[in-house]
């Protein structure tokens, strides 16, 4: 032993032998083995281990956050997928506008009568005969075509359903028309008989449109979220895992606490899982904007800061269990062994937003894993998004998962702690517990 080495012990040793007693002739304990005597009253103490405590976890978290933005793959990964993002939403306008082409559908024979009836509706054209017309769906230039007799409508492979109810539509039009100016009506006659108004439809909800947007606002950001939280969580793991088994961890832990190092790497990762999500949610947000997706796109933005406030215990709470699954493993292929029961609960988070948007949102099944810490991250902000949820559930929520995560990143420090100072093979946590120390 190093003589500066025996001089720190001995006065270590001394210290210990001078701490003060109690009324009970106990010594005053020291701050685990640091050296600095906790007196009652002692308030400095305690504000200068704060101050010291907190400036280790921002180094740490600073540390991890260089790491993640300095990452060529991590930006190529958040372009990649906002890019994925505003495509989809583009694409998702242009069906639903009708991909943009009106159908174009040939007419032979007697059926040229259907043309005043399809031509605000569909490009039509006449052709000479029967034949004609399926040369001019065989040659792409018809999406359909309408003929005498038997021969009715002709396409290549398969009517779409949306030409196929114009066309019967009209057809049943021009049978009506001729069957009425048959008994002797006039055509203004014969069109005023068959004329027949649609039935009104009555929204008892006026803000249904609104409420639906919301919905798929929440839905879509928890699933967008639930993506990041996975692949953050599980390069959490991977990173813990390569620490351990490079030895790397045990430099870090002669330096500062597990706790610390645990805390520190869920700030710096939640740091960039933050920057992530600015930039996907500007690129998702701009993008349906843009395409005119969103009426409201205030209630838009609403309802995604909503799933932002509950996301952030939810992925604490996740990372978490990432990590300590990380320092379980001996070698990082070993990961994907212990992280399935992590990703089997992150999955159970998808059930409620699943129903939402299924329109099952009666269901008791979304009012109870809105409450249940773990999954209601995921459940409780879609659930306010298409009703008013009692604030007492919203608070015992919230209060609930900020209990568990305070509870799991306690719990979890110790076994982070003891698995890391374990190798050979894969740690069980009761192991771990019982190696740790913090």
């Amino acid at each position: 032993m190093a003589p500066q080495t025996m001089k720190r012990d001995d006065h270590m040793a001394q210290q210990t032998e001078q701490q003060p007693k109690d009324r009970t002739g106990r010594k005053a304990a020291d701050d685990r083995g640091t050296g600095t005597v906790q007196r009652p009253g002692d308030a400095a103490g305690t504000d200068q281990r704060r101050v010291r405590d907190s400036v280790l976890v921002l180094a740490i978290a600073r540390r991890e956050l260089a790491q993640q933005l300095t990452n060529k793959a991590f930006w190529m990964s958040v372009a990649i997928t906002a890019i994925m993002m505003a495509v989809t939403f583009g694409a998702t306008s242009y069906f639903q506008s009708g991909g943009g082409e009106r159908p174009s559908v040939a007419l032979a024979g007697e059926q040229s009568a259907l043309a005043p009836v399809l031509r605000p509706h569909a490009d039509v054209s006449t052709a000479s005969d029967a034949d004609a017309a399926r040369a001019a769906v065989r040659d792409g230039k018809a999406d359909a075509a309408v003929i005498d007799g038997q021969g009715g409508i002709v396409v290549q492979r398969e009517l779409p359903e949306e030409l196929g109810r114009l066309l019967q539509e009209a057809h049943r039009a021009v049978v009506l028309d001729a069957s009425l100016r048959g008994h002797g009506l006039t055509a203004a006659e014969a069109a005023e008989a068959a004329a027949v108004p649609p039935l009104a439809t009555t929204t008892l909800d006026p803000d249904a449109v609104r409420t639906i947007q919301r919905t798929t606002t929440a839905a879509t950001a928890v699933f967008i979220l639930f993506m990041l939280m996975l692949v953050s969580g599980l390069a959490v793991a991977q990173g813990v895992a390569e620490e351990k088994s490079s030895r790397i961890a045990e430099v870090l832990l002669a330096k500062v606490r597990a706790r610390h190092l645990l805390a520190g790497k869920i700030v710096g990762l939640g740091a960039s899982a933050l920057v992530q999500i600015l930039v996907l949610a500007t690129a998702c947000l701009g993008a349906a904007v843009a395409f005119g997706l969103f009426e409201a796109p205030a209630d838009a933005v609403g309802a995604g800061l909503n799933v932002l406030v509950w996301f952030v215990p939810g992925y604490i709470l996740f990372v978490t269990l990432y990590a300590v699954a990380g320092s379980l493993v001996s070698r990082p292929e070993d990961v994907n062994h212990v992280v399935g029961p992590v990703n089997g609960i992150q999955m159970l988070g998808l059930i409620g937003p699943g129903l939402a948007l299924a329109g099952t949102t009666d269901s008791a099944t979304v009012e109870i894993l809105s409450l249940v810490p773990g999954v209601s991250w995921a459940a409780m902000p879609v659930r306010m998004a298409y009703e008013d949820v009692p604030w007492w559930q919203i608070g015992t929520a919230f209060g609930l998962m900020l209990v568990t995560a305070v509870v799991l990143i306690r719990l979890g420090g110790r076994v982070y702690a003891g698995g890391l100072l374990q190798h050979g093979g894969i740690v069980k946590v009761k192991d771990a517990l019982r190696g740790a120390r913090l």
